[in-house]
């Protein structure tokens, strides 16, 4: 069989996912993944699936980010977590200015931890970038081990009277005051920790309007290839869902090797599950990047977000299933089953495995006169 460099990466995941279990246990109790299991992450690739060749990155694709996290998943949930973050940045930092792309993507150990939103006013516009004052950033996964963030904030616009742009960022982690409050119910690995911005200039070489990360409304040249054909409001959560399948896997494997077997863990079936759930996600991406619509129509766009949240809330009941019927040592903190549930949970309620809101936007999009559901 020929190898390529999407089935080596995915290999070189799945060989690192039975070092990643045995050192789950504590990454959960630290609350934070080792610097010796990110430089593993980082010495094989699986940080720079997304970011281009030219760049120095293995210039894959959203399939292989999504397949190598959900492998690093079946050991460490927060270790997939993190591949899934900081390996997503780099793809939004290709579309800045060659400046930037320099400073960060061309240093060595320039991981980039993730806030897409932070909070607080609006940047002031100042001579050569902006001014960040009083911004607020939770939920920053990856901060522990990242030179750098990519955070969402509003800059405000040029013209008077007009409304703030949306803008990503990088900021140093340097310039940011970290706030120990990861205290969690679950992916405690990834050390998601909050940190405050008193004050800080960003270089405007360093600043990207979001409507960048979208190909229909970019104005600058993007990289070459189909990955940055792809909208980042479409796919760019897409390997987040590889956590749910990697721990509903591991979950089902932990389980199958018990002596408890309950007739309402049917394990063909639950496996089927998880099966069925990342080929639906393999299909829509494909869908996209075949699509005649640069990043895809309305409907193939929302078809993905849907799918994405299907696929994490189906996973996450595989793993309720076999919790609840794991018998009672599952209640305490020392067994591997309970970590992967509290980890599935946790994974469950980030905003991207809503399945009700995303399923009523697809139905809404496909309800309108111009789009029709794909056959």
């Amino acid at each position: 069989m020929t190898t390529t460099p999407a089935s080596t990466s995915v290999a070189a995941a799945r060989a690192l996912s039975p070092g990643l279990l045995e050192r789950a246990p504590v990454a959960d109790a630290e609350r934070t993944v080792a610097a010796e299991t990110v430089a593993l992450v980082e010495a094989a690739g699986l940080f720079h699936v997304l970011t281009p060749i030219e760049l120095g990155g293995l210039g894959l694709d959203f399939e292989t980010a999504l397949l190598t996290t959900s492998e690093l998943s079946r050991g460490c949930a927060s270790t997939g977590w993190l591949r899934a973050v900081m390996g997503g940045n780099t793809w939004a930092v290709a579309l800045m200015d060659e400046a930037a792309q320099k400073e960060v993507l061309r240093e060595p150990d320039h991981r980039i931890a993730l806030q897409l939103r932070a909070s607080g006013p609006a940047a002031e516009r100042v001579p050569g970038g902006y001014r960040l004052r009083g911004v607020r950033g939770r939920f920053c996964s990856g901060i522990d081990h990242a030179r750098w963030i990519l955070a969402g904030i509003d800059v405000e616009a040029a013209e008077p009277d007009k409304a703030a742009i949306p803008h990503v960022v990088l900021i140093p982690v340097d310039d940011v005051t970290v706030i120990d409050d990861w205290h969690t119910l679950g992916l405690r690995g990834t050390g998601s920790r909050s940190f405050v911005i008193e004050e800080a200039f960003v270089p405007e070489h360093r600043g990207l309007p979001q409507a960048e990360l979208d190909p229909l409304t970019s104005t600058r040249p993007r990289p070459a290839g189909p990955v940055h054909r792809m909208a980042f409001t479409a796919t760019g959560t897409v390997a987040l869902a590889g956590v749910l399948l990697g721990t509903a896997r591991a979950a089902l494997e932990l389980y199958a090797d018990t002596s408890r077997h309950s007739p309402a863990v049917d394990l063909p079936a639950l496996n089927a599950t998880i099966d069925a759930a990342e080929a639906l996600l393999l299909a829509d991406l494909a869908l996209l990047t075949h699509s005649p619509v640069p990043g895809g129509s309305r409907l193939e766009r929302a078809r993905m977000r849907r799918d994405i949240a299907y696929a994490g809330v189906r996973c996450r009941n595989v793993v309720d299933t076999v919790f609840q019927n794991a018998g009672s040592g599952g209640v305490y903190d020392s067994a591997p089953l309970q970590r992967l549930w509290r980890d599935a949970n946790t994974a469950a309620l980030h905003p991207t495995f809503d399945l009700t809101r995303w399923g009523g936007h697809y139905a809404a999009v496909a309800a309108t006169p111009t789009e029709k559901p794909t056959p």
